[in-house]
């Protein structure tokens, strides 16, 4: 069976359950038994959400654009990585540097073809606050960075804790003498690589990055470091950037239990904290005072008394909202080793762009299966979910309440639970409402509550920064598209280049367009006729694009509506056989 399964199968943990079920015999007054409850997915892969952020703003445009006018970034990107590096110093990580950065010549990102042919003169950076150099603010796992020199474009991604999401974004005009602009990414484009709506990053070894001897050293000849950034590093650097997608893979999970964990909490006022304006504020407060004691206590303990709290409200959540369990979205695509198949040829160059071409198995457009699946919130699971949230206060923050609560006449415990108590029953509960976790708010009145002058602040108040900007094309649907406006729009009716945006422009511009087009667009579109197993590339629109839209992957290719599709395809002309071609990469370039 799991032989002839999709790649959106295996991405679905039992999406082929009920097809077993129905096919199986049933029995003369034996009902069948109910397929089981399929996995929630902690963030989905197929609903990208807003590209503008909902609330809030990125990280990025906190530490950048936090003013009126001009995005202040530094130029050129090594001066843009040593103002992140002044920002302190990480003792547990390589050279001491909380920015770890890899050099990626040949990698799978939209702007891979940027520097073709001159992979490895100018190969493209990632940089991740992979540690926390400021104990006043929480940064770690939450900003990351690509960049190509020549591109004159940074891709960003960073949290956003007013919504409690990643955001995507991109820095345009970043050369010598201009002045940069920073937008919103289309969110869709992002998400269909960034399938878990945060950062990604392939698994050990590693070998698309520096750490492969094979590619350092034919970095090597070429400079001593790009932008700062050595070429001869090992796995060191990959495995922090690697630790930090991890772990900021997990920020959603921890969110969806904090604001989905206590909804279904049993009973008025249960959580322990009876003072809330409902048993879901309770159950929060709980929770949050669990994640304190777990902070104070260095992440060792926190009072088994609040577990015990915890427990029927999770169970009851888990009942209603997600029987079949949660599923967590994998930030990890294969390793790939982009020299394996060329490490003997002497100049790499003479291959052009067909070295950089990406086998369907490593494109990370592939539909993933979950990185874990909780199917019961037990009391580890709990415990996860306390520990996680402990991450999310800030040291400065923990260390003031420290001071605090030691200091007290009671036990610190009692002091703590009685200034949360209080804190649950101003204003019916509303500091513990259904929003996104968030620290950076709830600690100024629970210092304020222990004792603790917090004065005015607001640090993430929009009005901060200028408004946010959203790339929009400023073309409408191309009549010669046909179909392809809708089935393909997201991804290429957009104002970038990469992906090709073969549907932006006018008439005539899309005319031309999808005439140089053509056979890239009807290669993609054949492969929905191919074994999942035997492709060479990923169909398009990928399966992702279709479960967003309702529709299966297993019965799309016998459509009527992909057969109109690739009927419109036919008379783009100029169609060569899949079986004739000696690589995607080597079909008319798309621009």
């Amino acid at each position: 069976m799991n032989a002839h399964r999709t790649p959106a199968a295996r991405a679905l943990p039992g999406v082929f359950t009920l097809v077993v079920l129905l096919a199986l015999p049933t029995w003369p007054g034996v009902a069948p038994a109910a397929p089981p409850a399929e996995p929630a997915w902690v963030v989905s892969p197929f609903q990208p959400g807003p590209d503008l952020p909902p609330d809030g703003r990125s990280l990025f445009d906190e530490l950048f654009a936090d003013q009126v006018g001009p995005l202040q970034l530094p130029y050129p990107f090594a001066a843009l990585l040593e103002e992140l590096d002044a920002l302190g110093r990480c003792p547990d990580l390589p050279d001491g540097r909380c920015v770890q950065a890899v050099l990626i010549p040949l990698g799978r990102s939209l702007q891979r073809l940027t520097a073709s042919p001159g992979f490895f003169e100018k190969p493209r950076i990632v940089a991740a606050m992979a540690g926390e150099p400021d104990p006043g603010r929480l940064l770690r796992d939450r900003l990351y960075l690509g960049f190509v020199e020549g591109s004159e474009l940074i891709e960003v991604i960073s949290y956003n804790a007013a919504a409690g999401r990643f955001e995507f974004q991109v820095v345009r005009d970043y050369r010598a003498g201009a002045t940069p602009r920073i937008e919103y990414a289309r969110r869709a484009v992002c998400v269909a690589c960034h399938q878990n709506q945060a950062p990604i990053f392939s698994r050990p070894l590693w070998q698309e990055t520096n750490a492969n001897p094979a590619v350092a050293a034919r970095l090597g000849p070429a400079r001593d470091a790009f932008h700062g950034v050595r070429p001869d590093r090992g796995v060191d650097v990959p495995r922090a950037i690697n630790n930090a997608t991890d772990r900021a893979n997990r920020f959603a999970l921890w969110q969806r239990l904090w604001q989905d964990g206590c909804t279904a909490a049993p009973g008025p006022g249960a959580g322990g904290h009876a003072g809330a304006g409902s048993s879901a504020q309770a159950c929060r407060a709980t929770l949050f005072e669990a994640s304190l004691h777990y902070r104070l206590n260095r992440g060792r303990a926190y009072p088994s008394r609040l577990r015990d709290l915890l427990r029927p409200a999770f169970a009851a959540a888990q009942a209603e909202h997600w029987p079949g369990g949660l599923a967590l979205p994998n930030s990890d695509v294969p390793n790939r080793d982009p020299l394996r198949d060329h490490g003997s040829a002497s100049d790499l160059r003479m291959l052009g762009a067909p070295l950089a071409d990406i086998p369907a198995y490593f494109e990370p457009l592939q539909l993933r299966r979950p990185s874990e699946v909780w199917t019961r919130l037990d009391d580890s699971r709990i415990d996860a979910a306390v520990a996680g949230l402990a991450e999310f206060i800030a040291p400065t923050n923990s260390t003031k309440l420290a001071t605090l609560t030691d200091a007290a006449a009671p036990p610190a415990e009692s002091v703590l639970a009685a200034a949360i108590a209080a804190m649950a029953g101003d204003a019916h509960g509303a500091h513990f409402d259904a929003g996104p976790f968030r620290p950076e708010r709830l600690m100024p009145a629970l210092l304020a509550r222990l004792g603790h002058d917090v004065g005015e602040t607001d640090p993430d108040d929009p009005a901060n920064g200028p408004a946010p900007v959203a790339a929009m094309p400023i073309h409408p649907p191309s009549r010669a598209a046909g179909p392809l406006n809708h089935y393909c729009g997201t991804c290429h009716h957009t104002p970038d280049t990469s992906p090709p945006n073969f549907l932006d422009g006018d008439e005539t511009t899309v005319e031309r367009k999808l005439e140089q087009c053509d056979q890239r667009i009807r290669h993609r579109l054949d492969m929905w006729r191919v074994a999942a197993d035997q492709r060479d590339k990923t169909p398009m629109p990928p399966p992702q694009a279709l479960l967003a839209w309702g529709i299966d992957p297993q019965t799309w290719p016998a459509s009527p509506e992909f057969a109109a599709l690739m009927a419109y395809a036919d008379r783009l002309g100029r169609r060569r056989p899949a079986a004739a071609l000696a690589g995607y990469e080597t079909l008319p370039a798309c621009h």
